[in-house]
């Protein structure tokens, strides 16, 4: 089977080109590692990557742990051996572009090159008993130390449309000093896809995180980056002019008519009828005040999704989901939303087939 390469050049497509040091491309690497997880590879230790960029490699092949020259192939490999950030060993190798190679007859004349015969004595010599149980120790501690933004990733990924999450992390959590982390900073992207991103941190990077206009501003901070915030992303509500478009994408997911929104001391209220006869009722104020009401064709309400904190011991709040409230048979649980009914669509869904199936 081939195995992709993984391609490490949009990473540091926001930094200028003198930024781009082999300290802060390896540096990204590691603390995106436990994300990779899954990323297909020959031996589960070793990651192979790649760069386009000829800058990019010979300033990988100057900061190496060490350097491999493949004889047969005519190609070499730049290898960072494990370390504290990070259990794997990263090999990197350069390539003009995805689809064109070139065979070489000397190394480059920088550093100190190892000469082996292929590609396969390359990873014989990296598949050490050493190097695998290191890095099967580190991975057993950062499933252990990041057992809780995992499972608020995973309730992300079941409850709204967030596609992909991306854990930021190092050593015994936090990612930018790698103390133990006993807070977590996010922020999602969407576009054409909806990626959340998780930063771990300790209390004094909490304390820094906070001083930036945006938690995506704070994650560019740690990789140099000098990203471009639109102001709508800094906003914690929905804006006024936006509710009726919204609005109108609501009711055609959900297969419904809505009444005209109304604005109310507590945020807007809109009412979506369903062809059942159930319908939702919203509430919009702001991400952090909101409520979803879910009634029946009774008009008994049967579910309710708020960002009240007034259950401080349902794991993940205060955002937090009724079953069956103000009864009997009442349960409260985790909702993982946003109050962003666009990016909370999967739980409405949930929610209402939950019910509608007793």
């Amino acid at each position: 089977m081939q195995i992709p390469l993984l391609s490490i050049d949009k990473n540091y497509e926001s930094l200028s080109d003198a930024e781009v040091t082999a300290k802060v491309m390896d540096g990204y690497i590691c603390v995106m590692s436990l994300n990779l997880l899954d990323f297909p590879k020959r031996k589960e230790h070793i990651l192979e990557l790649v760069t386009h960029k000829l800058h990019y490699w010979e300033r990988l092949i100057r900061e190496a742990d060490e350097l491999f020259w493949l004889k047969k192939e005519g190609r070499g490999w730049a290898a960072f051996y494990p370390n504290q950030d990070c259990g794997y060993t990263r090999i990197y190798r350069y390539k003009p572009s995805k689809d064109h190679d070139i065979r070489r007859d000397k190394p480059w004349d920088v550093g100190s090159w190892r000469l082996i015969q292929s590609e396969t004595s390359l990873i014989d010599i990296l598949n050490t008993v050493e190097y695998s149980e290191i890095f099967k120790n580190w991975k057993t501690h950062q499933i252990k130390v990041n057992s809780t933004p995992t499972e608020f990733a995973e309730g992300r990924l079941s409850n709204t449309s967030v596609d992909k999450v991306m854990l930021v992390t190092k050593r015994n959590g936090c990612a930018v000093c790698g103390a133990p982390a006993g807070h977590h900073a996010t922020t999602t992207l969407s576009e054409y896809s909806t990626v959340m991103i998780s930063i771990s941190l300790c209390e004094t990077h909490r304390l820094e995180a906070s001083k930036h206009s945006c938690i995506l501003k704070f994650f560019g901070t740690l990789f140099f980056l000098n990203l471009d915030i639109p102001d709508l992303i800094k906003l914690d509500h929905i804006p006024d002019d936006l509710v009726v478009p919204i609005a109108d994408i609501i009711a055609s997911n959900l297969n419904a008519k809505f009444d005209n929104p109304e604005k109310r001391k507590r945020g807007w209220h809109i009412r979506f009828e369903m062809q059942d006869g159930w319908s939702w009722l919203l509430r919009l104020n702001t991400l952090t005040d909101y409520a979803y009401m879910l009634f029946n064709s009774a008009n008994k309400q049967l579910h309710r999704i708020d960002s009240a904190d007034d259950h401080p011991d349902v794991p993940f709040g205060p955002d937090h989901q009724h079953f069956n409230p103000k009864t009997k048979r009442e349960s409260i649980k985790p909702s993982f939303s946003y109050g962003i009914p666009l990016l909370d669509f999967p739980l409405l869904e949930k929610s209402k087939a939950y019910h509608a199936g007793k």
